[in-house]
């Protein structure tokens, strides 16, 4: 990636760990239950990964990169199936991927350049660091669906 300057590296990094972490709960989840709601008005693992994805494109491509693609949030949350285990492992890793053609363009030169995203103007950095904190946040709640739906005991 040409952008190594310290702060990009570590959002890049922390990023990139939250990312694994939902990798991981949804490798050892059940696959009868990735689509399966603990309760009414739950996310099931299946939207909760569609979610990331999709918001990750979004701020990255749109945000970040001021494209025009189309996303269909609500879609996200109220489908009840989709991709098995290996689909939306599948869509993890091809959104991260197709994700890094927006993030190889950061640069330290324009960290603080603006960017007009969702009626708001942000920085570059701030961008990057919502992303960041956003896949932390559903990294945790898919930690949560882990016991919840997954039935899988703690780690130690």
């Amino acid at each position: 990636m040409p952008s190594p300057f310290p702060e990009f590296e570590t959002a890049v990094r922390f990023l990139d760990k939250q990312l694994d972490a939902i990798r991981s709960v949804l490798e050892e989840f059940p696959e009868e239950a990735i689509w399966v709601r603990p309760g009414e008005g739950v996310v099931s693992l299946g939207n909760l990964v569609c979610h990331v994805a999709g918001s990750m494109r979004d701020w990255f491509e749109n945000g970040l990169a001021r494209g025009d693609w189309i996303r269909d949030r609500q879609l996200e949350f109220d489908r009840d199936d989709g991709p098995d285990r290996a689909g939306l492992h599948a869509l993890l890793d091809e959104t991260r991927a197709h994700c890094e053609g927006f993030l190889s363009g950061v640069t330290e030169g324009n960290w603080e350049d603006d960017r007009r995203f969702r009626d708001r103007t942000l920085p570059v950095r701030e961008v990057l660091w919502h992303q960041v904190e956003h896949v932390a946040y559903h990294a945790g709640q898919a930690a949560l669906l882990r016991r919840l739906t997954g039935g899988l005991i703690p780690r130690p």
